[in-house]
């Protein structure tokens, strides 16, 4: 008997010994399995699913066209370092997205004719003639083969602006409709800087964004966070200088030499006019910008 009752307490201190260890061990377990991995500060965030954001929505009886402008963004100012940074750069983000048939290239900016990734890449790619011999060495052909395409060459990109008034918001706004990587016009050393290169193919900005927004360009060296390639286009984080306008009326400049006086005038009347807006808040007559601004500075002593 006491045999069975002394077997009966091994037992049950057993059991009670083994609950509370199954129960230590799974609090630790959890605690450490609730431990979040010591790097997951230094992660990058996943911007796989990425969308950019809508554009404000404007009714076209408010907006006012003021004029449809064409700039230059050039790699080589460093002002637009952050466009060119290896890995997440503009022109590798536009082949990536040609390359996965999200992004489509066109011919000219009216964005009919259409281009696949193979008619992109050989814009850019040189030929070089390559020889063919026999098996005892002798040439016997030649043949043109084209260069592999290499993103870093492409240092200037043309954009397509347009510049409004919209009166619902009472806001001047600036609207990129499109881009345009630039290649090199072969014998161009005699040519105008304004003529040296031309559009390789032409790319509609709404759909070029969807790429843009997936880029991080982030650099917490020089105090940039949570930037998107989109975010640089949007707020207009870059510089670039005006090459042409085309008015409202359908008059054509034609092309500008870079910081010529024509172009310093042109962005200048359109600075006035996004400053003057505040003024005249129902519009402002844009021939009459430089004359408010001349009268302006009379009056001050």
């Amino acid at each position: 008997m006491m045999k069975k009752i002394t077997a009966a307490i091994l037992l049950l201190l057993g059991t009670c010994i083994n609950t509370v260890w199954a129960q230590t061990v799974l609090a630790d377990s959890t605690l450490t399995d609730t431990l979040p991995a010591y790097d997951t500060n230094l992660q990058q965030v996943d911007l796989s699913q990425a969308r950019p954001f809508a554009y404000p929505k404007s009714s076209a009886a408010s907006i006012r066209l003021y004029a449809r402008i064409w700039r230059v963004i050039d790699l080589a100012d460093s002002s637009n370092a952050i466009l060119s940074i290896p890995g997440h750069s503009l022109m590798e983000t536009i082949m990536k997205g040609i390359e996965k048939g999200k992004l489509t290239p066109y011919e000219k900016d009216d964005f009919k004719t259409k281009l696949n990734a193979r008619q992109g890449k050989q814009r850019f790619a040189d030929s070089v003639l390559v020889p063919k011999f026999d098996k005892d060495g002798n040439q016997i052909s030649s043949k043109m083969v084209l260069n592999e395409f290499n993103p870093d060459r492409i240092t200037k990109f043309r954009i397509e602006e347009d510049v409004f008034f919209d009166r619902q918001r009472g806001k001047v706004d600036t609207r990129i409709i499109a881009l345009a990587p630039m290649m090199a016009i072969s014998g161009t050393s005699d040519l105008p800087a304004n003529m040296s290169s031309t559009p390789a193919f032409w790319l509609y900005f709404p759909q070029l964004r969807y790429a843009l927004v997936k880029e991080d360009v982030s650099d917490p060296d020089k105090e940039v966070f949570d930037v998107t390639l989109d975010d640089v286009f949007m707020q207009h984080k870059f510089t670039a200088y005006l090459v042409r306008q085309l008015t409202p009326g359908k008059t054509d400049a034609g092309q500008f030499e870079p910081n010529s006086a024509e172009a310093l005038k042109l962005e200048q009347k359109i600075q006035e006019l996004k400053k003057n807006i505040w003024k005249s808040p129902k519009g402002v007559n844009d021939k009459n910008l430089v004359s408010q601004t001349k009268s302006n500075k009379e009056v001050k002593p």
